[in-house]
C-alpha cells in the first residue's frame, strides 16, 4: 500500500470496534489541532491536559457524544506531531460517527501503520522499535511481550549500532590511510586488521545466531504430532489444550488436514500440529493429508512422535522416522500406557509415558517439551534476539560482506577494496535500523500494523 502526503491530518479508532465501556480515536498532522476544534465545545486545548466537552456537528447543531479529549503537542507526542486523542463512549455508533464528522471536516483515514510510520519519519523511533510496536499488540505469550518490550525500549537499537559503530572505526581508520597513503602513514598493521575484523564478525554472529531464540518467543514454537493412526494425536492435541478441539474416532484416518492450536507453558508458546496418521494409503484425500504432514515437518521446531503402546507392535515406521533429521528435537511419546505398560526399545533418545485419556503424564510432557526448546534453541529470556527473517537475512548481508573483506586483507589488497566491503557491512547493519531501507520494505512492514496504530 503506498502511504500518500505525510503532512495532511490523519484520524483512526485506536480501540478495537465493538461493545465496550470507551473508544480512543486518534487524529494526528500538522492540523490535527485546529480540526479537532471544529467538532468539539471546547474553544481551546492546553497540552497535556484532559478535557471534558461534547462533539458536536455544528452545520446541524447536533451534539453526538460526550468525550475526553487530550492534546498532545508536537514534538512531544507518538508521532511528533499535534496528536488529540478524543475518548468517547464505545460500541458500534459513537466512534463511527465522530469518524465520519471529522472526514467532513478535514481529516482523512489513517492507513494501516501510519501513526507509527509517521514516528519512524519523525525519529521517534527506529525500524526496529517500530516492529516491536507491532509484536507487542501481537503478543500471544509473556516470552513474546518481554522480548517485544526490550526491543521497543532500544535495546536491541543500542546493540545494533554499537556493532554499527566497531565497523565505522574500521572503515575510518582505513579510509584515513588512503588520504594519507603519499605520505606513507600507516596507522592499522595487518595483525591489527585482522583481529578487529574476526573480533567484529564474531560480536555480529552472535546477533545472528540469536533469531532461532528470538523467532520461538515471537511466534512460539512449532510442534507437529506425528504417528501413525489412531495412535492418539488427536487426544493428545485435546488433553494438552483441555479442550475437545479435534474429533476423535475409532476409525483410521479420522484426522484428513492439519490442524493447528496454542497453548502456554513456562513462557514458551507452543504451537502444536494435529496431523494426519502417516500410512500407504490410496484415499487420494487422506493421501492430501500425509502430504501436509510431512510439509509441516519442513518448519517444525520439535517433533511429538506418538505411539500406541495398545496396538500394532510393529515399529519399523517409528523408527525409520527417528533416524531422519536428526538435529530436529524429537520426543517418542508413548501413549496408552495405562493400557499397556510394555515398553519397546525403538533406540529414541528422549521418552515419555502416557495416557492421553486419562492425562497421565501431560505436565511431566510439557516440561520436557520446555526444557527442550530452551536448550536446542538457546531460548534465555534474559538475552537480546532478533526476532525477524529480515533482521536475519540483513546480518547475514553484512557478515558476507565481512568474511570478503577478511579473505581481501589476507590477500594484501588495497585498503580501498577493503574499506568498500566493511562499508556494504554498515549499509546491511543500517537496513536492520531503517536508516537505508528502501520504501517497498517500509510499506511491507507497515501494511501488517492494525490501522489506528
Amino acid at each position: 500500500m503506498a502511504y500518500i502526503d505525510q503532512d495532511d491530518t490523519i484520524i483512526a479508532l485506536s480501540t478495537p470496534p465493538g461493545q465496550s465501556g470507551i473508544a480512543v480515536l486518534r487524529l494526528s498532522g500538522n492540523n490535527s489541532y485546529e480540526i479537532a476544534l471544529k467538532g468539539i465545545k471546547a474553544k481551546k486545548l492546553k497540552p497535556r491536559y484532559a478535557h471534558f466537552t461534547e462533539v458536536i456537528d455544528k452545520n446541524n447543531n447536533l451534539i453526538i457524544d460526550e468525550v475526553v479529549v487530550t492534546y498532545f503537542k508536537a514534538p512531544a507526542s507518538y508521532t511528533g506531531d499535534d496528536i488529540i486523542e478524543i475518548s468517547c463512549h464505545g460500541g458500534y455508533v459513537a466512534a463511527p460517527a465522530i469518524l465520519e464528522l471529522y472526514y467532513q471536516l478535514g481529516a482523512r483515514p489513517a492507513l494501516p501503520g501510519e501513526f507509527t510510520r509517521r514516528a519512524f519519519i519523525n525519529r521517534k523511533m527506529d525500524l526496529l522499535q517500530a516492529e516491536a510496536v507491532a509484536d507487542l499488540i501481537h503478543a500471544v505469550s509473556d516470552s513474546g511481550k518481554k522480548i517485544a518490550s526490550e526491543t521497543l525500549s532500544g535495546k536491541l537499537s543500542d546493540k545494533v549500532k554499537n556493532l554499527r559503530k566497531e565497523l565505522t572505526d574500521i572503515a575510518s581508520i582505513l579510509e584515513l590511510e588512503l588520504d594519507f597513503s603519499e605520505q606513507e602513514i600507516t596507522t592499522l598493521d595487518k595483525s591489527e586488521l585482522t583481529g578487529k575484523l574476526s573480533l567484529a564478525k564474531e560480536h555480529i554472529e552472535k546477533l545472528y545466531n540469536s533469531y532461532s531464540s528470538g523467532r520461538i518467543l515471537r511466534e512460539g514454537a512449532k510442534v507437529p504430532i506425528v504417528g501413525k493412526p489412531n495412535a492418539g494425536k488427536s487426544s493428545l492435541l485435546n488433553a494438552l489444550l483441555e479442550e475437545e478441539r479435534a474429533i476423535i474416532s475409532n476409525v483410521p484416518g479420522t484426522t484428513r488436514d492439519t490442524i493447528e492450536e496454542s497453548f502456554t507453558h513456562k513462557g514458551i508458546m507452543f504451537k502444536l500440529i494435529d496431523t494426519a496418521g502417516l500410512r500407504e494409503t490410496c484415499d487420494p484425500v487422506e493421501k492430501i493429508g500425509t502430504d501436509r504432514t510431512m510439509k509441516s515437518l519442513e518448519h517444525a521446531d520439535l517433533v511429538l512422535l506418538i505411539v500406541d503402546l495398545d496396538g500394532d507392535r510393529d515399529l519399523k515406521f517409528e523408527k525409520d522416522f527417528l533416524k531422519q533429521r536428526p538435529e530436529l528435537p524429537k520426543i517418542v511419546v508413548y501413549n496408552k500406557y495405562d493400557l499397556n505398560q510394555s515398553i519397546p526399545d525403538i533406540n529414541a533418545d528422549l521418552s515419555i509415558n502416557i495416557s492421553a485419556l486419562n492425562h497421565e503424564g501431560l505436565h511431566e510432557l510439557c516440561d520436557l517439551m520446555e526444557e527442550l526448546i530452551r536448550k536446542n534453541y538457546h531460548v534465555d529470556g534474559n538475552s537480546l534476539a532478533i526476532t525477524r527473517e529480515r533482521h536475519k537475512n540483513a546480518l547475514s548481508n553484512c557478515l558476507f560482506a565481512l568474511e570478503r573483506t577478511q579473505n581481501a586483507a589476507r590477500d594484501s589488497m588495497s585498503n580501498e577494496f577493503l574499506s568498500l566491503d566493511i562499508r556494504e557491512a554498515i549499509d546491511a547493519l543500517d537496513d536492520i535500523s531503517g536508516q537505508t531501507t528502501s520504501d517497498d520494505i517500509l510499506n511491507n512492514i507497515f501494511d501488517q500494523f492494525c490501522i489506528g496504530k
